[in-house]
């Protein structure tokens, strides 16, 4: 099953070195990672870019969608009010830590279809369990 990742940040910095950490352990053909923080190389988030994104790969059976902090979660939330009815049902808005959760999610992703696993995953993630 093709799936695709989204992550959404204000810094296109942040979003282009988790892409780039990501590619590098995880080397499936069926998870397609994009990078979209930032505007135009500034601070911000903008959700025509998680569209386009979305328009970019309709062959993905699943959009796993990782977001930051602020309008960077509010753009992800209105890019899928925006897409279509169908669409938005592969659309997950994933309630994880941007880095680590993306990360684990994608990693997961390319290893299994069962996107109910890749959620708990990237959910999981963000807990270090020091104490």
């Amino acid at each position: 099953m093709k799936k695709s990742i989204l992550l959404i940040s204000h810094s296109q910095k942040v979003t282009d070195g988790l892409k780039e950490m990501i590619e590098q352990m995880q080397k499936s053909e069926d998870v397609t990672i994009f990078s979209l923080g930032g505007i135009d190389g500034q601070i911000g988030s903008d959700p025509m870019k998680i569209i386009d994104a979305v328009d970019q790969s309709k062959d993905a059976e699943a959009y796993l969608v990782f977001a930051d902090i602020g309008s960077a979660v509010l753009n992800a939330e209105m890019a899928k009010d925006m897409l279509d009815e169908e669409v938005q049902k592969k659309y997950y808005l994933v309630d994880a830590p941007l880095v680590e959760g993306a990360f684990a999610g994608a990693i997961t992703a390319g290893v299994t279809d069962d996107l109910t696993q890749i959620i708990a995953e990237a959910k999981k993630a963000g807990q270090k369990g020091w104490s």
